[in-house]
């Protein structure tokens, strides 16, 4: 068992040989953006096959640095938002065989350790997926009971749009239309308003 040091090209170059699967795991105390695990992920977003998923603890979700509208963007360019109950430390696993571990376990200004084949790379990924919610087509509100307004109240939820702005675009009393707000949230089990337009776009609520 061996892992060794990595810098910022060879991180990035073990991302873009991803064939099949990128799991990001974000501690939620490091920065988000501007780190080279998700420059180099959102490169793969739009290609055939290979998934991009970031694990985040639920606790820090909505926080200074985790905000709902950041990973609302996130998720509207190709990547699954997934929350964990627990903390862990800042890594990527590349088609459950690579492992990609920051040095300081919240950014990778300090470099990475990395690692091939290792005997507790499925453990490391159980320890992330264990808990995330089956894919979005097994909680999705039925489509067919969404009206075009519904779709054009989570259109503005989706672009984060104040509710005194979306009320008046769309001709809706303010109170009406924070109504129709928390109906849609209690239907998608979202916690917050950009939460509920994240989900929305993932499970392809927002056509």
């Amino acid at each position: 068992m061996q892992m060794n040091f990595a810098g910022q090209a060879q991180i990035r170059q073990a991302i873009h040989g991803a064939r099949s699967e990128v799991l990001l795991a974000v501690p939620g105390e490091g920065p988000l953006e501007d780190q080279v695990d998700l420059t180099a992920a959102h490169g793969l977003t739009g290609s055939a096959g290979v998934s991009v998923k970031m694990y985040v603890p639920a606790a820090a979700r909505g926080t200074e640095r985790l905000p709902e509208r950041q990973l609302a963007a996130l998720a509207r360019r190709g990547v699954e938002i997934h929350s964990t109950p627990g903390r862990s430390p800042r890594m990527v696993i590349i088609d459950r065989s690579v492992v990609v571990l920051a040095r300081n376990e919240e950014d990778y200004s300090e470099g990475a350790l990395i690692g091939h084949s290792l005997p507790f790379t499925p453990m490391l990924v159980h320890s992330l997926t264990a808990f995330a919610p089956a894919g979005p087509e097994d909680r999705r509100v039925p489509e067919e009971g969404l009206t075009a307004l519904d779709r054009e109240v989570l259109r503005q939820l989706a672009l984060g749009t104040k509710d005194e702005t979306a009320a008046r675009e769309m001709g809706l009393a303010l109170r009406t239309y924070r109504r129709m707000v928390a109906r849609l949230m209690d239907s998608l089990d979202a916690r917050s308003r950009f939460q509920a337009g994240y989900l929305a776009g993932q499970r392809g609520l927002l056509q």
